[in-house]
């Protein structure tokens, strides 16, 4: 395939590199399963939430959340039906490896579609490549106005090519300049009946997560594209007037490297307060313990019967955890008999305050 035209500017290195140092240090600073599901579970919602204003259908982050969640109501399923396919389809995304019989084509491009389209038009229309004299379906899709019409153009072999050259290509560019090459010819030439804005992005991050640039789909790619929505399609209409892509793959890259960005930082700070802080932990203080301290630093305080409720243990096991808490200066009783309650050491808060005070710094 023949590059298209555009000039390697510094804002493209700048955004390329910042996008890759994110990635390292989302890889380099592992945290446990249980916070990593909180963080996928954040940036999940939040794609949702971007993708009902990018298609315009806001829903709002509390209801996306649920939809995230798999906790909408039946009643509702219809209702959010383009969202609940949507999830299906990032699960289907999250899955995708290289042993999967779909390598990246139109193949694989068909069977997103289908999977965001399904139950929302008819039968015959999801998956299907459509013809250039005629006009794709607007449903869920705001691009629309900025599609060209290319009569003699065949969608499946000009973007098989494009796939194929992703992959195989021997040439030097980039791969992320790739796929926001992709994306332009995606928004410019709309190969399928319907569906087409959604399946393109899908395709971007189902391409980033196979080259390691999107580990465990956790970048939100729809926020990405819908935090500065109408600059790109600008940039866009900028790049298809002067027959130069370098406006377009400098606002595709800007915003997919703040992403990038915001989701290290999440991590490495989720890496910082808890994974370390809790390596600590785990030298002085069991399981039971240490959620024990979680809790205090939720609820303020505990009363030994709740302990023994909350850990499912005997009243004597609770008794020795207190007691060696208060020991080792984590913890302080209060008040007296059946009265006594536990909070957090004035060391502890302190602790606290001080590693809250450095992260501002």
């Amino acid at each position: 395939m023949k590059t298209p035209k555009y000039k390697l500017t510094n804002l493209i290195l700048n955004y390329i590199v910042k996008y890759e140092l994110s990635i390292n240090d989302i890889k380099y600073h592992g945290i446990p399963d249980k916070y990593k599901i909180a963080i996928e579970e954040k940036f999940g919602a939040e794609d949702i939430e971007n993708l009902g204003e990018l298609i315009s259908y806001p829903i709002g982050y509390n209801k996306a959340l649920l939809i995230q969640r798999g906790q909408e109501m039946p009643s509702q399923k219809k209702t959010f039906k383009i969202f609940t396919n949507f999830r299906n389809a990032k699960d289907f995304v999250k899955s995708y490896d290289n042993n999967n019989a779909l390598k990246p084509s139109m193949d694989l491009a068909v069977h997103i579609d289908k999977l965001v389209m399904k139950g929302i038009v008819d039968d015959w229309d999801i998956g299907k490549i459509r013809g250039f004299s005629e006009k794709p379906n607007e449903i869920y899709d705001t691009w629309y106005k900025r599609r060209d019409f290319y009569p003699h153009l065949e969608a499946v072999s000009h973007f098989n090519e494009i796939f194929d050259w992703i992959q195989n290509g021997k040439d030097s560019n980039h791969r992320l300049i790739k796929m926001g090459i992709l994306l332009y010819e995606f928004i410019d030439k709309a190969p399928f009946t319907t569906g087409n804005q959604i399946t393109a992005i899908l395709i971007l991050e189902m391409l980033a997560k196979k080259y390691g640039y999107n580990p465990d789909n956790i970048i939100p790619f729809f926020k990405s594209v819908n935090s500065i929505g109408e600059d790109m399609l600008s940039a866009f209409k900028i790049s298809k007037s002067n027959l130069d892509l370098t406006t377009f793959l400098e606002a595709f890259l800007y915003t997919i490297s703040l992403s990038a960005i915001e989701v290290s930082k999440e991590v490495i700070d989720t890496h910082m307060s808890k994974v370390k802080k809790r390596g600590a932990l785990e030298l002085t203080l069991n399981s039971r313990q240490i959620k024990l301290l979680d809790y205090l630093a939720i609820n303020q305080k505990v009363t030994r019967s709740k302990v023994t409720k909350m850990m499912g243990v005997s009243f004597m096991t609770s008794f020795r955890d207190l007691q060696d808490m208060i020991e080792k200066g984590y913890i302080t009783a209060k008040g007296k008999g059946r009265g006594t309650y536990y909070v957090l050491s004035k060391e502890m808060i302190e602790k606290d305050d001080d590693i809250i005070i450095k992260e501002i710094e």
